[in-house]
């Protein structure tokens, strides 16, 4: 009997197949596990790992990221100059036996490898969970993040991906003829990926360009006894500044005095970027398109529970920015998320 496409798999059998790989991959590290335990499975997968002697570590592997092993190894090279050279407190990669910091894994129901990267735990709670203030030390760690950047050069064969378009180089399947989307829906994404594309291209063309995060928001961010940690550096790209702060933006786009917090902290460390509002706006709704595509895109089972609804709420809101020229979650006719 063939066994489904991952694809098609549930959440539970999913994730009953990763935890072999992250199994797997737990043996290049020094350590042993006395319990391995499900934190998230979604666009990546990641596991808790309690080892024997007391020691608490974060396992993640790569399940629908498309990243290089040169993004990779920029990725975990940025992770530990920023764990040694600054205040920001982030997840900092482990070592393999063979002094590597990540290994890989076999995955036969993909058909490809998968990376795995172990990084020493962050104790708190998500900042989606905490005050005003929480936002204001996001805003602070993004600025002293683009002031390390400014001066950080990757080691010799790694390289962040570019920022410089909306969907990076991701396959665009807000084009496809995806049966979730209609001929309306298509047109609507196809003129808002126009649109913000043309933002991306004027903030990229005016300047600087340096590593970012790439998905600074509250469920990247650990807050504890008044002290802010910020991790999942996937997404970490070379782009401008000002895309870190649009897209934590549109986590909390109609809470203003989030969004304002989060200004503030910036700007206690660095000018805020110098940017029209109106490709800042831009730059935000760009964050409703990638994600839209990338729903569409991923294989993880809760992910393709929730696109009806998400791909509803998308056109909703960006045919509202369109026509007022300010993106805004709650629109007319936006329903709430299942789960």
């Amino acid at each position: 009997m063939t066994e489904p496409a991952y694809g098609e798999l549930t959440m539970r059998a999913q994730v009953h197949r990763l935890r072999q790989v992250a199994v797997e991959a737990i043996d290049a590290y020094p350590f042993e596990v006395r319990r391995l335990r499900l934190l998230l499975h979604a666009y990546n997968t990641t596991f808790r790992v309690d080892t024997t002697d007391g020691r608490r570590f974060a396992l993640r592997i790569n399940t629908n990221s498309l990243k290089s092993e040169a993004n990779l190894r920029a990725e975990v090279a940025w992770l530990d100059a920023i764990a040694r050279e600054t205040e920001v407190v982030v997840p900092v990669p482990q070592r393999t036996r063979s002094g590597r910091l990540w290994t890989e894994v076999w995955f036969e129901p993909l058909g490809r490898s998968l990376p795995v990267v172990v990084m020493s735990w962050l104790p708190g709670r998500d900042l989606d969970d905490r005050s005003n203030d929480g936002y204001r030390a996001l805003g602070r760690a993004t600025a002293q993040l683009h002031d390390h950047a400014l001066t950080w050069t990757p080691p010799t064969g790694a390289e962040l991906p570019s920022h410089d378009a909306v969907l990076f180089d991701i396959p665009n399947v807000l084009a496809t003829d995806h049966p979730l989307l209609t001929d309306d829906s298509r047109a609507l994404f196809a003129e808002a990926l126009e649109h913000t594309d043309a933002a991306y291209d004027r903030v990229t063309a005016a300047g600087p360009v340096i590593p970012i995060h790439a998905d600074l928001h509250g469920g990247n961010a650990k807050w504890l006894h008044g002290r802010l940690a910020v991790f999942d550096f996937d997404d970490a790209a070379v782009g401008a500044p000002v895309h870190d702060l649009a897209i934590s933006a549109y986590y909390v786009r109609d809470d203003d005095a989030a969004e304002r917090a989060l200004v503030e902290g910036y700007e206690q460390v660095r000018p805020r970027p110098d940017v029209p509002p109106a490709d800042f706006e831009a730059l935000v709704a760009a964050r409703n398109v990638l994600l839209a595509n990338e729903v569409l895109r991923m294989s993880t089972a809760d992910m393709r529970e929730i696109a009806p609804v998400f791909l509803a709420n998308s056109v909703l809101r960006l045919r509202s920015f369109l026509d007022t020229g300010v993106y805004r979650r709650e629109v007319d006719g936006v329903v709430s998320l299942p789960g």
